[in-house]
């Protein structure tokens, strides 16, 4: 029976050690045994210690053997199915018609991407048309640069919108619905200034204005569009309750003056320009949409979108409202923030909004994250109402088995100590890319003078360590950052086995990671033959994928272990 285990444990804690960096953790590894051994949950107690001497013996393997042992296991068996289909949406089965709705003030990111992907997988299972409509009705916040950047994204990830919507077109739809509004009593100008709005509001208090006729406020309607007003003296509130238990719908404000800065779509042509609440309403209610796919954080903004709607006796889509995501941003120096992305982007601390210190889309994509397991990463996690707490080893486990099988191996060494081997032997080798996948290719190395580059951490004096598909050498003598080596000999089994980069052929690169710090060091002079985006993995280290080949110096983005 210790040996069922002890085999079952073996296999797991190698995947778990393999998929972080060379340590397995014992509290994954029990869970995945007990998943395929669900008898022993009773025992427990009795397994733990042989589980923490597995994990402790893995742990203490190089991650060459690691990675070797990762590869002799099959690991098919007994996973279970997980991929969780999405609930099922009432009358969608003759399709439907959604919209994923980004205002343009910055690239999408990880938290709002949800809505997107959603939105898409609900179209794919059951037909029907997606509509990607920009909310841009302040313009204060859009800018031009950020329509074609997300539409981009989107693009990036295989999501293409049947309909593209401006709400800047519609402006002139939205100030009919608003004059509809005022002739039936239902919504009204107040000159109230926004202290006092925001002091009335919380105290449940009328607005000044809300008593007057239907027709004062069309003729006030008429002098904003004429601009006798400017912004902030005059808004349009819809009628609701002044008192209503819940502040949001105490008269929201659905109308205001915005004249003091250009629309970057349509300039000057307008001075008046609805609330985020009644475009939407507006829109839900006359595009056609039949499902609202959504976060529940807009719960608030779909009761007054629905007063709205029932007002003027349009069309209610059906709404999904899912849980709050909450991103684990601890190893991000930017993370999710726009705010924080902006005031970095201003200082100068991050490159752009594909920086790899954020959570952009645009930032993950350079970094290696490959467009399907954003995709897969959402379906997994569904549309479930309750919130949902991950952590970005979710994702990175998910790209890790897509990228695996095809990314080539790579000699990159931080922290470099000059090595030079007394060996006068000429050596002729050709090294794999891919310790399994030779259809990835060789590099070739014709070595004469045996001088290297290996990690400082590697070498002590007196060690004996195996070049990795070279030969044995012993650290005779170390002195500042050069050392000596003698020939060792060419057993194969010597660990540990080490990564080198030949000195003659040998580049700088840098690898720019999440936290915003920098990772210098020398990298094979094969990696001139890769494209820009092209990802790989640094030899015992992790993924990182190709940003700017400048000749002398190659910069990384750091992807993942």
């Amino acid at each position: 029976m210790d040996d069922d285990i002890r085999k079952i444990t073996l296999k797991y804690a190698v995947k778990n050690a393999y998929e972080h960096g060379g340590k397995a953790v014992v509290g994954a590894v029990t869970g995945k045994v007990l998943s395929e051994r669900p008898d022993l949950k009773n025992k427990i107690k009795d397994i733990l210690p042989l589980i923490k001497e597995v994990v402790d013996h893995v742990n203490s393997l190089p991650f060459e053997e690691i990675e070797k042992l990762y590869r002799s296991f099959d690991y098919k068996e007994h996973i279970k199915e997980e991929r969780k289909d999405l609930p099922e949406l009432p009358g969608a089965e003759g399709g439907i018609t959604v919209r994923f709705a980004p205002e343009p003030g910055g690239y999408i990111h990880l938290g709002n991407l949800r809505a997107a992907v959603v939105n898409h997988l609900y179209v794919q299972k059951y037909g029907g048309t997606y509509i990607l409509r920009f909310d841009d009705t302040n313009p204060y916040n859009a800018k031009s640069v950020y329509y074609d950047a997300i539409k981009e994204d989107l693009e990036a990830l295989g999501i293409r919108p049947d309909k593209v919507v401006y709400q800047s077109d519609r402006i002139d739809i939205y100030v009919s619905y608003l004059k509809t509004l005022i002739e039936r009593g239902l919504a009204y100008a107040s000159f109230d200034p926004p202290e006092i709005l925001n002091e009335k509001r919380k105290k449940g208090v009328p607005f000044s204005g809300r008593e007057k006729e239907p027709e004062y406020h069309l003729t006030i309607l008429d002098e904003i569009l004429e601009g006798k007003y400017g912004e902030g003296e005059v808004a349009f509130f819809l009628k609701t309750d002044p008192s209503h238990p819940n502040p949001v719908l105490r008269d929201p404000g659905i109308f205001r003056i915005i004249d003091t800065v250009p629309h970057p779509r349509t300039g000057w042509k307008y001075n008046l320009y609805p609330t985020y609440n009644f475009a939407s309403a507006i829109d839900d209610g006359t595009l056609g949409i039949t499902h609202i796919l959504r976060g529940k954080d807009h719960e608030n903004n779909g009761k007054v979108q629905r007063t709205v709607q029932e007002y003027l006796s349009l069309n209610t889509p059906y709404v999904l409202a899912f849980g709050r995501l909450k991103i684990d941003e601890s190893s991000f120096s930017v993370g999710l923030s726009k705010r924080k992305i902006r005031e970095a982007l201003r200082e100068g601390i991050i490159t752009g909004w594909d920086d790899p210190s954020t959570l952009t889309v645009r930032a993950l994509l350079k970094r290696g994250i490959r467009p399907e397991t954003f995709i897969e990463f959402f379906r997994s996690i569904g549309a479930k109402k309750s919130d949902v707490n991950v952590s970005m080893e979710n994702i990175y486990s998910i790209n890790r088995k897509l990228i695996d099988p095809d990314t080539k191996r790579i000699f990159f060494v931080e922290d470099p100590v000059e090595v030079t081997v007394d060996m006068k032997k000429r050596i002729h080798v050709n090294i794999p890319y891919h310790p399994d996948n030779r259809d990835l290719g060789f590099r070739e190395y014709r070595i004469k003078k045996h001088v290297f580059y290996l990690e400082k951490g590697d070498i002590e004096e007196g060690k004996l360590l195996r070049l990795k598909y070279l030969y044995n050498i012993r650290i005779i003598k170390i002195k500042n950052n050069t050392a000596f080596a003698e020939y060792a000999g060419e057993d194969v089994n010597i660990s540990p086995k080490v990564h080198w980069v030949y000195k003659p052929f040998s580049s700088y690169a840098v690898v720019r990671t999440t936290t915003g710090s920098v990772v210098n060091g020398i990298i094979e002079g094969y990696v001139h033959d890769l494209k820009v985006g092209e990802t790989v993995q640094f030899d015992r280290k992790y993924f990182a994928t190709l940003n700017r080949n400048e000749g002398e110096v190659l910069e990384f983005y750091y992807t993942h272990r």
